[in-house]
C-alpha cells in the first residue's frame, strides 16, 4: 500500500468513526430530547384536562352515582366525549379518566369505533399515582396492540385526596418516526461533511506526498552518493514539516559537501603522512640496526673489560701476597739485626760467634734482597695491568663515543640509547681516573722499592765489608756495630715502608675489585641495552606495520570518497584529463629528442 492510500486510510477511519459516533450520540440524545418533549407535552394535556375538570362548577366535588356515572357537580364527567375529542383534535393525543384504577372515559376507539371503558390501570401505576399522590410518565402502555407513551397524573378531590387518574398518551411509533426523521438529516449532514473532508484530506495528501515523495527522491540520490541535487522554493517556503524536511535535506547536502570535501583533503593529506611515516620507519630501522651492531660490539668489549679486570685483581691480589710476605720476612730481618747487635757486643769476647752472626745476617739480607726484588717485579705488573685498564677504559670510552654518535644520528628514537652510551662514558671516565689512581700508587710503591733495593744493596755491600773487617782485624769492629746500627736503621725503613705497601696493597686491592665490579656492571648494563634497542626495534617494526595499516586505510578512505559527486568534480575530472593529455604529448616529444640523440 502506497503512503498516499495510507494516509487517507489513517486520515478516513477516525472521521468515519467519529461520524458513526455522533450519529449514535445524536440518536440517543434526540431520543432523550424527544421523549422529554413528548413528555413535558403530555404532562401538560394530562394537567390541563385535570384543570378543565376542575374549572367546571369550582364549588361542587366529585360523585359516582349508582349506575357508575361519575359527576363534579352538575357536570356529567363520564359523559365529556367533547372534551377528550377536542384535546385529541388538538394535540394529536389520546386523554383517559380514570375512577379510582378504572377507565370510564376515553377518547381511544376501535376499529369499530368503540370506544375502550371498563379497563384497569396497572399495579404499579395504581400504587405511583393513587397511593404515593405522584405524577407518573410510562413508557411501557400498550393500548390496541400499539405501545404508547403514556403520563398519568392523580384527579384530586376538594379535600386533595386522588380518586381517579388523568391519562395523556401518544403513540410510540410517531414519535419515534419523529426521532428517525431528525436522525435522517443529521446523519445526511454528516455525511455530506464525511465526503467533503474527504474529498480536502484527499487533495491535501496528495499534494503532501508529492513533496515528500520529491524529498525522498533527493534523500535516494544522496544515498547514490549524488550531492548534486536541488529542490523548488515552494517546497523549501514551506511552513509545515514537508517544509521543514525539505530544508532539512538541502542542509544535509551542505554539510556532506562541506564534511566529503574536508575528508578528501585530510584522505589525501593522511596518504602523505602514511608514505612518510613508512619512508622515515625505513631509515629509522636501518639506523637502529647500526646502533644494534654498534652496541653488539661495545657489549663485548665490555666483557673484555670485566676479563681483564677479574685478572688484574688476581694479580693485585698477588702482590698483596708478596708484601705481606715482604713484611713478615723484614720482622724477621728486625729481629735478626737486633740479635747481631746483641751478638756485637759480646763479639769481643767470641770473634767466631760474630762470624757466623755476619754469615747469617748476610743470607738474611740476601734473602731479603731477593724479596725486595720480587716485590719490584710485582709493582711492575701492576703497572702493567693498569696500563690494560686504561686502554680497556679508554677502548670503552671510544666506543661509547661512537654509540653517542649512532643514537644522534637516530634522533629521538635514539634517546634512549644515548642516555646508555653517556652512562658507559662515564663508567669509563670513572675507570681511566681508578687506573690514573693506582698508576701513582703504584709509582709511589715502585719509588719506595727501588729504594729499598738500593739500601739493601747497601747493607750488603756494608755486610760484605763487616765480613772482611771482621776477618782482617778486630780493630775495625767498632765499625762493624756501627754497620749494624745503620742497619737496623734501614730495616725499620724497610719495615715502615713495607707497612706502607701493605697499606697501599689494601687500596689497591679495593680499587682493583671496584673496577671489576664496574667492569661486569658495565657489561651488563651494555647488555641491557642492546636487548632494550632489540624491543625498540620490534616496536618500530610494529609501527611500520601500522603505518603500513594506515596507508591502506587511507587508500580505502580516498576510494570511498569517490563515491560521492560534488559541484566542480566533473570540472576538475575534465582539467585532469587535459593535463593528463599535456603530460602525453610532452613524453612523446621528449621520447623523440631521445631517440633522435641516439641515433647520432
Amino acid at each position: 500500500m502506497k503512503m498516499q492510500s495510507k494516509l487517507l486510510l489513517v486520515s478516513l477511519t477516525p472521521l468515519l468513526t467519529i461520524g458513526v459516533l455522533v450519529c449514535i450520540l445524536s440518536g440517543i440524545k434526540i431520543n432523550t430530547v424527544v421523549t422529554g418533549t413528548i413528555e413535558n407535552g403530555l404532562k401538560g394535556v394530562a394537567t390541563a384536562v385535570r384543570d378543565t375538570l376542575w374549572n367546571t362548577d369550582k364549588n361542587s366535588d366529585y360523585r359516582l352515582t349508582e349506575d357508575g356515572e361519575l359527576y363534579k357537580g352538575d357536570f356529567y364527567v363520564s359523559g365529556g366525549i367533547t372534551i377528550v375529542d377536542n384535546i385529541k383534535r388538538a394535540t394529536g393525543m389520546e386523554v383517559i379518566i380514570f375512577y379510582k384504577d378504572t377507565c370510564i372515559l376515553t377518547s381511544v376507539v376501535d376499529a369499530n369505533g368503540k370506544r375502550i371503558v371498563g379497563t384497569q390501570a396497572a399495579d404499579n401505576i395504581v400504587l405511583e399515582v393513587l397511593r404515593k399522590k405522584g405524577d407518573y410518565f410510562s413508557t411501557k402502555d400498550e393500548i390496541l396492540g400499539q405501545k404508547y407513551f403514556g403520563y398519568y397524573i392523580p384527579l384530586n378531590d376538594r379535600n386533595m385526596n386522588p380518586i381517579g387518574m388523568v391519562f395523556a398518551g401518544v403513540p410510540q411509533a410517531d414519535a419515534k418516526a419523529q426521532i428517525m426523521k431528525i436522525v435522517g438529516v443529521i446523519l445526511a449532514i454528516i455525511i455530506s461533511m464525511t465526503i467533503l473532508a474527504a474529498i480536502l484530506l484527499f487533495f491535501i495528501v496528495r499534494r503532501l506526498v508529492r513533496a515528500l515523495h520529491k524529498g525522498t527522491n533527493a534523500l535516494e540520490e544522496v544515498s547514490q552518493g549524488n550531492l548534486n541535487i536541488s529542490l523548488d522554493e515552494n517546497t523549501l517556503k514551506r511552513k509545515d514539516e514537508v517544509g521543514k524536511i525539505s530544508r532539512a535535506i538541502i542542509k544535509l547536502r551542505e554539510e556532506l559537501v562541506s564534511i566529503i570535501g574536508t575528508m578528501k583533503q585530510h584522505s589525501d593529506e593522511l596518504a602523505a603522512s602514511a608514505e612518510y611515516l613508512d619512508q622515515k620507519m625505513a631509515e629509522t630501522t636501518d639506523t637502529l640496526s647500526q646502533v644494534e651492531k654498534a652496541v653488539s660490539e661495545v657489549s663485548d668489549s665490555a666483557t673484555s673489560q670485566a676479563s681483564e679486570t677479574q685478572n688484574a685483581t688476581r694479580n693485585v691480589i698477588e702482590i698483596g701476597d708478596m708484601v705481606a710476605d715482604t713484611a713478615k720476612e723484614a720482622e724477621t730481618m728486625y729481629a735478626n739485626a737486633q740479635n747481631m747487635s746483641k751478638l756485637g757486643n759480646e763479639a769481643f769476647e767470641t770473634l767466631h760467634e760474630l762470624q757466623d752472626i755476619n754469615a747469617h745476617a748476610k743470607e738474611s739480607i740476601d734473602a731479603i734482597y731477593e724479596q725486595t726484588n720480587n716485590t719490584n717485579d710485582s709493582v711492575h705488573k701492576i703497572r702493567e695491568a693498569t696500563s690494560l685498564i686504561t686502554s680497556i677504559a679508554e677502548e670503552t670510552n671510544l666506543l661509547s663515543l661512537n654509540a653517542s654518535i649512532e643514537a644522534a644520528r637516530a634522533g629521538a628514537q635514539g634517546r634512549g640509547f644515548a642516555v646508555v652510551a653517556a652512562q658507559i662514558q662515564k663508567l669509563a671516565e670513572q675507570t681511566n681516573e681508578s687506573a690514573r689512581h693506582i698508576e701513582d700508587i703504584i709509582a709511589s710503591l715502585l719509588a719506595d722499592s727501588e729504594s729499598a733495593v738500593q739500601t739493601m744493596d747497601v747493607v750488603k755491600e756494608n755486610m760484605e765489608k763487616q765480613t772482611e773487617n771482621v776477618i782482617r782485624t778486630d780493630e775495625r769492629f767498632e765499625e762493624v756495630l756501627k754497620g749494624i746500627a745503620e742497619s737496623l736503621q734501614a730495616i725499620n725503613r724497610i719495615t715502615v715502608k713495607t707497612e706502607e705497601m701493605d697499606k697501599a696493597r689494601v687500596s689497591v686491592v679495593d680499587t682493583v675489585q671496584s673496577l671489576s665490579a664496574i667492569a661486569e656492571e658495565n657489561a651488563a648494563s651494555t647488555q641491557e641495552s642492546s636487548a632494550s634497542i632489540t624491543e625498540i626495534s620490534a616496536s618500530i617494526s610494529n609501527i611500520a606495520e601500522k603505518a603500513g595499516e594506515l596507508k591502506d586505510i587511507a587508500n580505502q578512505m580516498e576510494e570511498r570518497m569517490q563515491v560521492f559527486k560534488l559541484n566542480g568534480d566533473e570540472e576538475e575530472a575534465a582539467d585532469t584529463a587535459a593535463e593528463d593529455e599535456t603530460v602525453k604529448e610532452t613524453d612523446a616529444g621528449s621520447d623523440t629528442a631521445e631517440n633522435d640523440g641516439s641515433d647520432e
